[in-house]
């Protein structure tokens, strides 16, 4: 991938300005999931763009108010998973909607109201990873959740070696990578992996630096940590990125050196990997306000790339990659909450300005 052949576009705007939405892509729609708005009250609605079109579709609200749920669609359904509902503490609400059908249900709820939750799909079926109690105590949960012909199934797993919530999970070659995470205010380090063949829990050595608000992301190769804010708060915002090569198993070491250090320091940002490349977008820099720099890391070559910047500066921003793009949806500005909209593709295809 060359910088040069890659450009931000604007996109048409979301319904309402929107922060802490959940966002996942299915059959060409990229799906908007529940949020906060601009008075921080969670909402329940939907919308999905058609990234053909390049138009938003408004469709059913889900029938509970949330902000950042586990959301996935898989199988003609979008499956959405408890969140922060309209109390500002954890819902146990499960819900799913027939896309075909432009319809919710309520299943069966969570046996515990849950926010904060890592996941990923695998096999069409939700994985959750940990999470954030009603008691604000963090959980040790890894559990799977499956539609069958017989309806939803929960299935257990053991649970992690260490209770957390706001942690990453990625799955790659049969194992679940989870990384990172709080227990309450505290950053916690702890890199563990699930091998699914063994059923078993391998502890692998813990992230080098504490922060909050940082970005992970995985390559063919690496486990990667960027940014976020040190755990003294007044200490600002980190450049710090950390790199673990995964061909090492749990018998490696993390590197990291002030040559591969994020260009731009910034917490509460964007990220997604490209080509075995890792992009940061936006986020929030030392000067207490939203930022509009995105840079390009090559682990490989261990070098960065200062790319153009996004159109807006903004912070808290919903994000996915796929169908080759990468689209960030509303977020903070200076102004407050934002509507805004935009994909980050190779230039001969980008999209007319929004």
């Amino acid at each position: 991938m060359t910088a040069a052949s890659y450009a931000w576009t604007s996109l048409p705007s979301l319904d309402a300005a929107r922060v802490y939405m959940s966002v996942s892509f299915y059959d060409g729609l990229v799906y908007v999931v529940g949020g906060c708005d601009e008075m921080g009250q969670p909402v329940s609605s939907l919308e999905a763009f058609d990234i053909a079109s390049k138009a938003w579709i408004k469709l059913r609200n889900m029938p509970t108010k949330r902000a950042a749920p586990i959301v996935a669609a898989f199988d003609g359904k979008i499956v959405a998973i408890g969140g922060v509902g309209s109390t500002q503490a954890p819902v146990d609400s499960v819900e799913l909607y027939n896309i075909g059908e432009n319809k919710w249900k309520r299943l069966q709820a969570l046996s515990e109201p849950l926010m904060g939750m890592a996941s990923f799909l695998k096999d069409n079926k939700v994985h959750i990873f940990g999470g954030m109690g009603v008691d604000t105590n963090p959980r040790d949960h890894f559990k799977c959740f499956a539609i069958g012909s017989s309806g939803e199934k929960w299935q257990a797993f053991p649970p992690m070696p260490s209770p957390r919530y706001s942690a990453q999970a990625f799955y790659k070659n049969s194992k679940a990578y989870v990384i990172g995470g709080r227990q309450g205010k505290i950053p916690v380090c702890a890199f563990e992996v699930f091998d699914y063949d063994l059923r078993v829990w391998v502890k692998y050595p813990d992230i080098l630096s504490k922060r909050v608000f940082l970005c992970y992301a995985m390559t063919d190769n690496f486990i990667i940590t960027l940014g976020g804010l040190k755990q003294t708060a007044q200490q600002g915002f980190s450049d710090t990125c950390e790199m673990y090569c995964l061909d090492q198993c749990n018998k490696g070491e993390w590197q990291t050196n002030k040559r591969i250090a994020i260009p731009t320091k910034r917490g509460d940002f964007v990220s997604c990997t490209i080509d075995n490349q890792v992009l940061v977008a936006g986020g929030l820099g030392n000067g207490g306000k939203p930022i509009s720099s995105v840079e390009l890391f090559d682990p490989e070559t261990r070098k960065w790339k200062r790319l153009s910047d996004m159109p807006r500066a903004h912070s808290t921003c919903g994000s996915i990659f796929c169908a080759g793009k990468f689209f960030v949806f509303g977020g903070i500005t200076e102004e407050g909450p934002s509507s805004t909209c935009e994909v980050f593709e190779l230039a001969e295809t980008s999209a007319t300005s929004g």
